[in-house]
């Protein structure tokens, strides 16, 4: 086989085995749907972010910047 041969070949076994893998029982299904515990965390974590970025941002500000830099 010419290896575009082989490489084309290759190709074709794997994705006709994902879509076996695909459409077994307990695969996952398209579009996923979060659960609500699941959302519940994405929702904290979200909150945890924008909380931590405010407190950042809040210590940052009080920091007072530097009159030169220093030359090195």
């Amino acid at each position: 086989m010419e290896p575009l041969q082989l490489i084309a070949f290759e190709s074709a076994q794997r994705q006709a085995r994902q879509h076996v893998l695909d459409s077994l029982p307990g695969a996952p299904r398209v579009p996923y749907t979060p659960t609500r515990r699941q959302d519940a965390v994405v929702q904290m974590r979200q909150t945890a972010r924008t909380h931590l970025a405010g407190m950042l941002r809040r210590t940052a500000d009080r920091v007072d910047p530097c009159p030169a830099p220093s030359a090195g």
